[in-house]
């Protein structure tokens, strides 16, 4: 029978690799996160010279569906090797809000249509699609497919 301290050193042993081995479950090899950039006119030079459609994130720090598609959405593993199809950009609607007007992309606290809300792009910065509101990983991938469809028939 082990002693008090030899079960100490193995729990101390074993938590950290089972948190390890889980953790790196729901991760692609080497596309842990999308790339976000934070300028709509690089992301716009981006799409020319790659030819992939933008996608456009609005969305707030205190915005509770927003930071719900953060932790669940955009961190999906399918949705993460998605992304890379795209010319991915975050806009913060309270840090960015003249771009935010500009692309009715503002919470409707501002009079915008309400956030979360994405907004994908061809590289003539002409709308593909538009949509609002939470969208879990299998909705949003249904719209990144139907998106992609729409810029390659173009």
């Amino acid at each position: 029978m082990l002693n008090y301290k030899k079960w100490i050193v193995v729990i101390a042993v074993i938590i950290p690799f089972v948190l390890t081995v889980n953790c790196g479950k729901n991760q692609p090899a080497g596309a842990s996160r999308i790339q976000w950039i934070y300028s709509i006119d690089s992301a716009l030079v981006l799409s020319k010279q790659t030819q992939k459609p933008v996608m456009i994130d609005f969305m707030a720090e205190w915005c509770p569906p927003c930071r719900a598609m953060e932790d669940s959405t955009f961190n999906n593993i399918d949705i993460i090797k998605k992304s890379s199809k795209f010319i991915t950009v975050r806009i913060d609607v309270d840090k960015q809000r003249e771009i935010a007007v500009q692309y009715n992309g503002n919470a409707r606290k501002y009079g915008g249509v309400g956030i979360p809300n994405l907004l994908f792009l061809n590289p003539d910065n002409e709308k593909l699609k538009h949509v609002v509101g939470f969208h879990n990983a299998a909705r949003l991938s249904a719209v990144m497919d139907t998106v992609l469809n729409i810029f390659t028939v173009k």
